[in-house]
């Protein structure tokens, strides 16, 4: 089984995508709360999904604490319009 950490602070959006990876046997974990996300045992996971717009702390910042000491690979979900945001 993959497991997948997902700090996500939409919790409909959250459930859809867990419900959806589900079916091909990959747990999510997710967390509303950035830093709830930060120390939930990051070297547990196998991947790690994060919105940009994030309540409390840039979705950025999330990114750079974690690549700062971990290698997970990371998927950015984020609503933000602007290429400076998409190309990162």
């Amino acid at each position: 089984m993959i497991n997948v950490l997902m700090i996500e602070d939409d919790p409909e959006f959250a459930q859809i995508l867990s419900e959806y990876l589900s079916d091909f046997n990959i747990k999510v974990t997710n967390f509303e709360d950035p830093y709830l996300g930060l120390s939930a045992g990051i070297k547990n996971f196998d991947l790690l999904i994060l919105d940009l717009t994030l309540p409390g702390m840039d979705g950025l910042e999330v990114c750079k604490e974690i690549r700062s000491k971990y290698n997970i690979p990371i998927i950015i979900s984020s609503a933000r319009s602007d290429i400076s945001d998409k190309v990162v």
